[in-house]
């Protein structure tokens, strides 16, 4: 049994050796046809598809062609922040379209009704742009039930040809 055991190992050597020679004198063959042009697009991939274009292409149709912007998309996210409300009231002149609120920098309402309703987050920077209105414009913050530390309820707030800054909000913990 011993004898029979150590022969099939022999046999298996022996034909693994022949099957490396045979591979290698295989590779050996494929590369000397590859220096020939007639024989390289039937073995190479790359000569297969040289020419013909890989990449994918977008179809052609009229829709409403790709806007990309650098805004943040928080979408359902902000609904899960704490929001309070803040009322921006404009004494004198009573109503105006030239004077805007801006929150983060980005125009939110104007003043055409007398008064401006937002809902601000914690860290929010509120301004009002009186850049367009060459008078004074006098304007007061409430803050309903007095829930942020800043700005304070009852600010009141006069400029004109300028921005005129509310401040950053901060909640009351």
């Amino acid at each position: 049994m011993r004898k029979s055991a150590w022969r099939r190992i022999q046999y298996g050597e022996v034909i693994l050796f022949k099957l490396a020679i045979f591979f290698i004198g295989l590779l050996v063959l494929t590369q000397a046809l590859l220096f020939g042009d007639h024989v390289r697009p039937y073995l190479s991939r790359v000569d297969q598809f040289e020419g013909t274009q890989i990449s994918f292409q977008l179809p052609l149709y009229a829709a409403k062609p790709l806007q990309i912007s650098d805004t943040a998309e928080a979408g359902r996210l902000q609904s899960l922040r704490n929001s309070k409300v803040i009322i921006i009231r404009m004494i004198s002149p009573a109503n105006n379209h030239q004077v805007f609120v801006t929150v983060n920098g980005k125009v939110i309402d104007d003043f055409r009704k007398g008064s401006v309703k937002l809902t601000v987050y914690d860290g929010d920077y509120v301004e009002i742009d009186a850049r367009r209105q060459s008078a004074a414009a006098q304007l007061v913050v409430n803050v309903p039930g007095a829930s942020l530390l800043a700005p304070p309820d009852g600010l009141a707030l006069e400029g004109g040809g300028a921005m005129i800054p509310v401040g950053r909000v901060k909640f009351k913990n």
